[in-house]
């Protein structure tokens, strides 16, 4: 799956869109730094005013994003469910942090 990590990651945009349509999602990790190995996991950040405070709610919201985009019980992606205000943590320190929607028209020579 981390191969094919664009793919999975175009159905994980799709579902975001559906379940939080103010959302901002990135991609960042060993995958956009092009170091990725079969062991790797693809960190999505995804940024919504509507994320819940509760963190209970938060994993059900993102058992919610995993059923919509049709992911396997088990699978290499893991979502940083956050808020405007804990997203701030991730644009300051996380260097290689990469709008999704760019990274996937780029792999699909615009056509996304």
């Amino acid at each position: 799956m981390v191969r094919q990590w664009r793919k999975y990651v175009a159905e994980i945009a799709k579902a975001v869109s559906k379940v939080l349509p103010d959302a901002k999602l990135y991609v960042f990790g060993s995958v956009v730094k092009g170091d990725a190995v079969g062991g790797s996991d693809v960190d999505i950040l995804v940024v919504s005013q509507h994320t819940p405070a509760s963190n209970l709610e938060r994993a059900k919201l993102k058992l919610r994003i995993e059923e919509e985009a049709g992911l396997p019980l088990y699978h290499p992606f893991e979502i940083h469910l956050v808020d405007e205000k804990e997203a701030e943590w991730y644009y300051r320190r996380v260097k290689e942090l990469t709008k999704a929607d760019r990274l996937l028209s780029d792999s699909c020579g615009g056509n996304l």
